[in-house]
C-alpha cells in the first residue's frame, strides 16, 4: 500500500473480528507510532496495551462514559439523527468487540499543554495509520476521558494524563469514507 493509499483508505472502524492480534504486529505499529514528531523531541507519550479481562473492565467504563457524558453531547449535535446516537452508544458499550485496547498517555513537558497534546496526537495518528497499513483496524476515542481516573485504576498509570484510547483488531465491517469538507484550504500570495 502506498503512503497515499494508507491516508485515503484509513477509516475509524467500530466492529472487530474476535481474532487475536499477534504481539509482534502490535510492537511493529507501536514502533512506527514512536517516530512521530514531538515538541523539543520530548516523545512525551506512553502506550499501555491491554487485552483479555482488562479490556472488559475498559468496556464497562466506556459504557458509563457514554451514559454519563457523551450521550447528552451527541443529542445536541445529532438531534435529527437518533440512529447515530444509538450506534455510538452500542460502540461505547462493546468497544466493537475489539480484542485490544491501547491507552495513550501524555506526559508534561516544559513546552506546555498545547505542544504536549499535539505531540501525543501525532504519535496517535501514526499509530492508527500504521495499524491500517498492516491490515489492522483502529478507532481513536476521546469520549471516555471524563472517566480517566477509572481507566488509570485499570492500567495502574499514575504519572501521566490519559489522552485517548485506541481500539485495535481486524475489521468486521466495510467502513465508508465520509465526504471531505470544502473550503478548508486558503492560498495567500499565490498569484
Amino acid at each position: 500500500m502506498t503512503f497515499e493509499e494508507v491516508l485515503e483508505t484509513r477509516r475509524s472502524v467500530r466492529r472487530f473480528k474476535p481474532d487475536p492480534v499477534p504481539a509482534e504486529k502490535l510492537e511493529h505499529i507501536l514502533d512506527l507510532a514512536a517516530w512521530a514528531p514531538s515538541a523539543m523531541n520530548s516523545q512525551n507519550w506512553k502506550f499501555i496495551v491491554i487485552k483479555g479481562e482488562k479490556v472488559e473492565q475498559i468496556r464497562g467504563i466506556s459504557s458509563r462514559a457514554f451514559k454519563e457524558h457523551v450521550k447528552k453531547e451527541l443529542e445536541k449535535v445529532f438531534e435529527k439523527y437518533p440512529q447515530v446516537i444509538e450506534a455510538t452508544g452500542k460502540y461505547f458499550k462493546t468497544l466493537g468487540n475489539a480484542p485490544v485496547v491501547i491507552c495513550v498517555y501524555r506526559g508534561e513537558t516544559v513546552e506546555g499543554l498545547i505542544p504536549d497534546v499535539e505531540s501525543v496526537a501525532a504519535a496517535t495518528q501514526n499509530l492508527v495509520l500504521a495499524a491500517h497499513s498492516t491490515g489492522l483496524a483502529a478507532c481513536w476515542m476521546t469520549g471516555i476521558l471524563p472517566l480517566a481516573d477509572e481507566i488509570n485504576k485499570v492500567t495502574g498509570e499514575t504519572g501521566m494524563a490519559l489522552q485517548a484510547i485506541v481500539t485495535i483488531g481486524y475489521s468486521a465491517m466495510e467502513a465508508q469514507p465520509p465526504k471531505r469538507k470544502k473550503g478548508r484550504i486558503e492560498w495567500i500570495g499565490w498569484d
